[in-house]
């Protein structure tokens, strides 16, 4: 059985027993957590509690944390994807995919054939998102959403490894990242124009084939995280 997740903020994690306040025990009382059972407190700044809960204390719960883990689930280099904004819903389940599959930051991206507008607002939205997929998968830090950025201004911040998702591109070998880690840029439904895809390949990403079949944007997203890291050694 898979321990229940709590999200601590604010206090320091260390072997021994914490006091859980009422907000956070909540979910536990909802999980029906017993004495005895497992649970793993998150901070969600790299250290996860392993331990159980001892006892119930009204709305709060006492936990006894046995072991400390660190940097557990996280990629061993920073994990950017930038993705192109989708208008609808199918946004927030790429959120929470990629933060499932250890992106570190995820951008984002307006570029041509990204739709609607006033994306700023679904920022706050979507941390929640990547926050409450982390304490489902275990790993121990969330990742940063950014605000929205035009294309042109993430390809001019990427570094080190950079690859886009190109159906036709065709397949090349890839070295190790570097300590600045990799960047995966994934287009909106339609795809990149070619000149976004010039562009890109100009500051020095390189194409990254997904296979014979065309998946919808936010499918190419996980996909494109899945072969990134398989191919360089991370999975």
């Amino acid at each position: 059985m898979s321990p229940t997740r709590l999200v601590l903020l604010g206090l320091p994690l260390a072997v021994g027993e914490v006091v859980v306040p009422a907000a956070v025990a909540r979910h536990a009382r909802v999980a029906r957590v017993a004495t005895g059972e497992p649970i793993e407190l998150l901070d969600l700044a790299g250290t996860v509690a392993v331990g159980r809960l001892v006892a119930w204390e009204g709305a709060t719960c006492r936990v006894a944390i046995e072991v400390l883990e660190r940097e557990r689930g996280e990629p061993p280099a920073p994990l950017v994807l930038g993705l192109a904004v989708l208008h609808t819903q199918a946004f927030d389940w790429a959120v929470e995919k990629a933060t499932e599959l250890g992106v570190t930051t995820l951008v984002p991206v307006l570029c041509e054939r990204v739709q609607g507008g006033a994306h700023d607002r679904r920022v706050e939205r979507w941390q929640r998102i990547a926050v409450a997929a982390v304490a489902q998968c275990g790993r121990s830090r969330a990742p940063r959403v950014t605000a929205p950025r035009q294309l042109t201004m993430f390809l001019a911040e990427a570094r080190d490894m950079r690859l886009v998702a190109d159906p036709g591109a065709p397949e090349s070998p890839l070295a190790s990242p570097g300590t600045g880690g990799l960047t995966v840029l994934v287009g909106p439904e339609g795809g990149f124009t070619s000149s976004e895809l010039a562009a890109a390949r100009v500051a020095g990403f390189v194409g990254l084939p997904l296979g014979p079949r065309t998946l919808r944007a936010e499918t190419a997203a996980v996909a494109a995280l899945a072969v990134a890291q398989a191919r360089v050694g991370w999975l």
